[in-house]
């Protein structure tokens, strides 16, 4: 019952956020960016893990390079059989991995675990929940991650609950292009 829901609240959310404009989008992803430079985690964070933008999420270029103007290390994901961060070098350093999504193709491992990490979703929860596309690979790498979690997304896929597993991990704040949510 529980995957049935979650299915039926992705097909949902991702159908609203692939019918946004380019323009919607950059706008809204220009928001989020604002509000995510402004947090204190970001700010107090020395090491930042981002994921790359598929499709019609939030855009986090410019968040990238914000961090890296501010002197902070980023790490991005490659994904096998699970999520392992790299440092970032460079947008030219990005090849197409498991299931499309751009990847590092240097794979010099970061000195040490992320401080925070900007965690994709299709859907949030005020319960501070996320829904992903189902794979897990987030879910399992949080786990055992002591890092900082911010999930971003644009304001509409914020939902007051959402349908969870005991295998789904929570966010210790959720930026969108209106507010921040923290516990």
């Amino acid at each position: 019952m529980v995957s049935q829901l979650k299915e039926a609240l992705r097909r949902q959310m991702l159908k609203k956020r692939d019918s946004l404009s380019k323009e919607e989008a950059a706008i809204m992803s220009d928001g989020i960016a604002e509000a995510l430079l402004k947090t204190p985690r970001f700010i107090e964070a020395k090491r930042i893990a981002f994921y790359i933008t598929k499709g019609s999420e939030a855009d986090t270029r410019m968040m990238i390079f914000r961090a890296m103007q501010a002197g902070k290390e980023v790490l991005i994901p490659a994904t096998d059989h699970k999520i392992t961060f790299y440092k970032f070098s460079s947008f030219s350093d990005l090849k197409p991995g498991k299931y499309g999504i751009l990847e590092p193709q240097t794979r010099d491992a970061p000195e040490a675990e992320p401080d925070a990490i900007i965690v994709p979703g299709v859907c949030f929860g005020l319960c501070m929940h996320r829904l992903g596309y189902g794979k897990g690979y987030y879910d399992k790498y949080l786990a055992n991650s002591p890092a900082y979690r911010i999930g971003i997304c644009y304001d509409f896929q914020v939902v007051e609950r959402l349908p969870t597993h005991e295998n789904d991990e929570r966010m210790d704040e959720i930026v969108t292009d209106k507010r921040v949510i923290s516990l």
